[in-house]
């Protein structure tokens, strides 16, 4: 068995899963936390070293699964998508490890492959795929940037995100593996202009093509506006226009690295509720909006509500 059979098996399974929990891809990004609940399948998230997740099966009393959060929110939800694709698949009790050394699924059994293989098919099935890009203002991506950005909407780790890009045609092997030597450091350093950023925190980049859209994103994250003379005319409660690197002292608007037509906010740990923020935008009448929904505490259980 191969990976072409794990992702021709799972792209399957994937979509009967769509169809069956009735997910949509309006803003291209799947609540995995949403599915596990609708499934039955009990969750648990709890600091588990380098074991990044386990299944449960019926066999052991299951369904359930047990989520490392000492992983960053990203890398949890497709941890969380793997773990529901051994319960779609019909997989006995599993344990899944971080890879220590060797490249990537190499060696993996063909259970762990499949699992694998759903994870990136349920969380970037091809709509919610163009629908991210169309976030972003683009048809393909032509470059890591383009990836990076596109990730943020899909909820996606980088690395995942560029693999998968190869399984739906939007880019070739050769570019897969030039775009797998950038970091999403570095990535979030040049979309800000050489502003530091934490490593668990990311950049979501606002253009006008993200309009009305529903921005997923954790405390601490960025949100950068790039839109010509674009300007956030009111930051809401739970939002800051100071950039908690500096100690609250210093935004990205007085940054040396200001990039071209930018204005940022960032997430706090007290949004609670969804929030709307609005930016006036020259040679328009109304005023560009979108939701910013902070991702909940993934600790204990009953905190998996996307």
């Amino acid at each position: 068995m191969s990976w072409n059979n794990a992702h021709g098996t799972a792209m399957i399974a994937a979509a009967q899963a769509h169809e069956d929990l009735a997910i949509t891809h309006d803003d291209g990004y799947v609540d995995v936390f949403g599915a596990l609940r609708t499934e039955g399948v009990e969750v648990m998230g709890q600091p588990l070293g380098g074991l990044l997740g386990l299944y449960v099966g019926p066999e052991d009393n299951g369904p359930a699964c047990l989520l490392n959060t000492g992983l960053e929110e990203v890398s949890m939800r497709h941890t969380a998508a793997h773990e529901l694709g051994h319960h779609r698949l019909g997989h006995k009790t599993s344990y899944d490890h971080q890879q220590a050394h060797g490249r990537w699924g190499e060696g993996w059994p063909q259970h762990e492959r499949d699992a694998e293989a759903f994870a990136s098919w349920f969380l970037m099935p091809r709509p919610a795929a163009r629908t991210a890009l169309a976030r972003c203002g683009l048809v393909r991506p032509d470059s890591p940037r383009d990836v990076y950005r596109m990730a943020r909407w899909t909820g996606t780790p980088y690395a995942t995100t560029v693999r998968h890009l190869v399984r739906l045609k939007m880019i070739d092997r050769s570019t897969e593996v030039l775009w797998l030597k950038h970091s999403p450091g570095t990535l979030k350093s040049e979309l800000t202009g050489g502003m530091s950023a934490g490593p668990r925190n990311h950049v979501h980049v606002l253009t006008g093509a993200a309009h009305r859209a529903t921005v997923h994103a954790e405390a601490g994250d960025c949100l950068l506006l790039q839109i010509p003379g674009g300007r956030f005319d009111h930051v809401p409660a739970g939002l800051s226009s100071a950039a908690p690197e500096f100690g609250g002292q210093m935004s990205l608007l007085d940054s040396p690295h200001e990039p071209t037509h930018a204005q940022a906010v960032w997430v706090g740990e007290d949004l609670a509720d969804d929030c709307t923020l609005t930016a006036e935008v020259p040679g328009t009448t109304g005023l560009f909006r979108v939701t910013v929904r902070r991702t909940p505490d993934r600790k204990g259980t009953d905190h998996y509500r996307d």
